[in-house]
């Protein structure tokens, strides 16, 4: 037996049989369908060990893409451990500013701008509107055209085609399609003359390089053989668009992912684009990973309901564990000092704060927790304001600014930025229509994510779950909220484990031991008549 073979075998140890194969499949092209907790970036990580180690191969052949600059940290760091440091990976905007830079220094040409804060942009474009007399854009407009440009950039449109879907899509933008589609274009073409990019048009040039320079294309494929892309259900179309000029006709392609996180709608991503990988490539193999190996088969139980319909369940490979608990209070202040207590409660001396966090849908619903864990004595820290695999760590991903240290405290964390991790102990506020899902959210596929986003906030627990939701009496904003209609299917889960579990009482319980001693009697019965012997 070879070394390379012995070294594969090893790595296999632990794994379960859906996991073996997905790091030991011969398909040159695999999609991995990965529940939360199933181990869908360790299953990456090794099919990268497992091939570089076979000489299927080379390390610096390998592209592996994500979303966010942590993500790819993670990769990296999973794949120098391993002994690999001549892999590939980061975001697939770092991938795009890499091929445009050695373009442009290939070519002389001038560098390119990269500009973060598309605000900046916009500002630029209104002045010059104004001062036009074309168009004044009112103030209250720039925070809902700054998110309609960046849909629109995120599904590869131009104006002409933003103004042919707007309507069938039923977007809702503070112009009409006709204007916006100007503003689009305009935007699009100063940002050009300026020499700028945005986050977007970044991926559209390294798109048009792909498409348009055979030299470009040929060298990007000699160098990057074998493509990897982690959390596949946060692409948007641009993102797709990218991955099929990378990846041509046959493709050396492995993705891994879950529809079911599929979160970042406001950023253009889809969970269909999963489907359309096998479509774009009909001969994909999929393989589904469905044990979960970081929550109690409680919490699953509890998470299973925010699936939806035709979703394959996550299986627990732990035991049941604690009951998750759903409460509800009359104030957020009530709520929040509830989940203090529950917290300081959960605590054991000399275990780390860290593995704790407090989830909600928005940053506001943090504030008021934020206090009442202050007065408790309870350290605690924010992760970050939400986010989206376009924004704040794509800026850390190009001017290599340092992720802030995560003390041993408790995290306060909107769900969009604890997607992808993990903690012991988990309190998710704000059950309450309006707050999850958010009043923002109208349409059928709107809705969907905000059940996604409840899943994923559910999945972070491994051990201990808390629940909760307030009727804001003392919010003028929004007094007497009704519960989430989220909770309906999860308070029926939770009350049949507490039937399942309680102890029987009365004729209940003499029912349960005659039948006991019933099948005792049978059993030993049929024992003595096998042992018998015959007449």
């Amino acid at each position: 037996m070879s070394d390379e073979t012995t070294f594969s075998h090893q790595l296999l140890v632990g794994l379960t049989p859906e996991q073996r194969e997905a790091v030991m499949s011969p398909a040159r092209r695999l999609l991995v369908r990965a529940t939360a907790g199933s181990g869908k970036t360790h299953v990456l990580t090794l099919r990268i060990q497992r091939r570089v180690a076979d000489d299927e191969i080379a390390a610096d052949q390998v592209l592996a893409m994500t979303f966010t600059r942590k993500a790819g940290d993670e990769l990296r760091k999973r794949l120098f451990r391993a002994g690999i440091r001549d892999v590939r990976a980061g975001t697939f905007h770092r991938a795009a500013l890499n091929l445009v830079t050695q373009y442009r220094e290939d070519h002389h040409l001038r560098p390119l701008t990269l500009e973060p804060n598309r605000k900046k942009l916009l500002g630029a474009l209104a002045k010059q509107l104004r001062e036009s007399g074309e168009l004044k854009l009112e103030d209250w407009q720039f925070p809902r055209l700054e998110q309609e440009i960046g849909w629109a950039l995120s599904q590869g449109f131009n104006g002409a085609q933003y103004a042919k879907n707007a309507r069938r899509l039923r977007r809702e933008a503070p112009l009409s399609p006709a204007q916006l589609a100007d503003v689009l274009d305009r935007y699009v073409g100063l940002c050009k003359s300026r020499g700028q990019l945005d986050f977007d048009l970044l991926l559209g040039e390294a798109i048009t390089l792909l498409r348009d320079e055979p030299d470009v294309l040929a060298s990007f494929r000699y160098r990057n053989r074998s493509l990897y892309v982690d959390e596949t259900q946060d692409m948007n179309p641009l993102q797709f668009m990218l991955l099929r000029q990378m990846a041509g006709d046959d493709p050396d392609l492995f993705c891994v992912g879950d529809p079911n996180q599929s979160i970042y709608g406001f950023n253009g991503a889809n969970p269909s684009l999963i489907n359309d990988l096998v479509s774009t490539w009909p001969d994909t193999v999929v393989l589904d990973l469905t044990r979960n190996h970081r929550s109690t088969a409680n919490i699953i139980a509890v998470a299973n309901t925010l699936l939806e319909e035709g979703a394959r369940g996550i299986v627990p490979a732990q035991d049941e564990g604690e009951l998750p608990l759903v409460r509800s209070y009359n104030t957020d202040e009530e709520e929040a000092e509830h989940v203090a207590t529950w917290l300081a409660a959960k605590h054991q001396p000399g275990s780390p704060w860290r593995e704790m966090a407090v989830l909600a849908r928005t940053n506001a619903q943090l504030e008021v927790v934020a206090t009442y864990l202050e007065a408790a004595g309870v350290p605690h820290e924010r992760r970050g304001s939400e986010h989206s695999p376009a924004s704040d760590l794509m800026v850390s991903d190009v001017r290599g600014r340092h992720d802030d240290v995560e003390h041993d405290a408790v995290a306060l964390s909107t769900i969009h930025r604890a997607k992808g991790l993990e903690f012991q102990h988990v309190a998710v506020i704000g059950w309450a229509e309006g707050q999850l899902p958010n009043y923002n959210a109208r349409s059928a596929e709107e809705l969907a994510e905000e059940q996604r986003l409840a899943y994923v906030a559910l999945s972070r627990a491994e051990q201990s779950l808390l629940i909760t939701w307030s009727r804001g009496r003392n919010d003028p904003r929004y007094p007497d909220r009704s519960p989430s209609r989220f909770l309906g299917p999860i308070e029926s889960v939770v009350g049949g484990i507490e039937a399942r579990n309680a102890p029987l009482r009365g004729d209940a319980r003499r029912a349960r031991l005659a039948a006991i001693r019933a099948s005792l009697a049978e059993s030993v019965e049929r024992v003595e008549s096998n042992s018998s012997p015959s007449t």
